[in-house]
């Protein structure tokens, strides 16, 4: 933990902890005592959502979905139940760009191996079938669910980080703190206002280590990004990162990072990805039946597409190429 800034009266706290396969990070404005009680709930909440959505702790409901799904029908915890609904309800609505049955094929991209080699087009083909969101089956009345092909898996990597983000948020208004941010990975959620101006996050620059412009968040809002620098690897000059097209199996091509700001984390995340796949043209159209969503989206030329709502709070850091959308 460490202080950050100083304030009139209370000041601003950092505390920070390895979960959700990332590092946590929280930043409290209140008495030190307060702000480090406020933290831990925050972090417990998280480390309760991690134990339930972790692909790899083995008691967790989604293992458990993964073992059995593709067999019988499984019972699932309600939290658990209602983000897999809610990630549903999202590839429905982004026709399969959001799809969490990527994970069927995920093994097949491992970025960790040396030397990193891409998966044969035929063994993708082989696989690809099993990338399919219309097969994983809810029954609402149990809260259970089926995966209607064997070897089927699900991954929640897209959307639970949002949900746990969220929850962590939640605490600290539970601990009566009324300014703070809850950020994993690069994601997160504003509280409140800081020393009585809104907050302000920057983004990164997605070919160099250094922020390329700012974006003012208001209470409540988050900001979620997928880029194509997170996790790659190069292979014959051709860079393959993590963000996987379900409809092709191989990574998504057009956009190298698309940000999502919105009220609600959960969405922000899932529409972070979501938009990487569908590209400019699809999403602007989205856009276009969602005005309660902005965006800040790169293409492969280094061309920003912005919501024009975002206009009065974004700062670059460089002479950027930007089309307000």
């Amino acid at each position: 933990m460490f202080i950050v800034s100083v304030g009139c009266s209370d000041k601003t706290y950092q505390f920070s902890r390895p979960l959700l396969g990332t590092i946590v990070n929280i930043t409290v404005i209140g008495a030190e005592e307060r702000a480090a009680d406020a933290a831990d709930a925050a972090f417990a909440e998280i480390s309760r959502i991690e134990g339930l959505m972790s692909p790899y702790k083995q008691s967790s409901s989604l293992c458990n979905i993964n073992k059995n799904a593709d067999k019988r029908p499984v019972a699932v915890d309600s939290e658990t139940f209602n983000v897999i609904s809610r990630s549903l309800e999202v590839s429905y609505e982004t026709e399969g760009a959001f799809d969490i049955s990527f994970a069927s094929i995920s093994k097949l991209w491992d970025y960790s191996k040396e030397p990193f080699v891409p998966p044969a087009l035929s063994v993708v083909k082989r696989h690809i079938s099993l990338v399919n969101y219309k097969n994983i089956v809810l029954n609402f009345k149990a809260q259970s669910l089926i995966l209607n092909q064997k070897g089927m898996q699900i991954g929640l990597g897209g959307i639970a980080k949002g949900y746990a983000i969220r929850r962590g948020l939640m605490m600290l208004q539970k601990s009566g703190i009324e300014g703070g941010i809850v950020e994993a990975g690069g994601d997160l959620q504003v509280l409140g206002k800081k020393n009585g101006k809104n907050w302000v996050t920057g983004l990164m620059h997605p070919r160099k280590r250094s922020l390329i412009l700012s974006v003012t968040l208001r209470n409540g809002e988050s900001i979620a990004t997928s880029g194509d620098y997170e996790r790659f690897a190069d292979y014959n000059g051709k860079r393959y990162h993590h963000i996987i097209d379900p409809k092709t199996g191989f990574p998504a091509q057009g956009m190298i990072s698309v940000s999502v700001i919105s009220k609600d984390p959960v969405l922000s995340d899932a529409y972070a990805t979501a938009f990487f796949v569908m590209g400019i043209k699809k999403t602007r159209e989205f856009l276009r039946t969602h005005k309660d969503i902005y965006v800040i989206l790169i293409d492969e030329d280094m061309k920003f597409y912005v919501s024009s709502e975002q206009k009065d709070k974004i700062n670059s850091f460089e002479n950027l190429s930007i089309e307000w959308i």
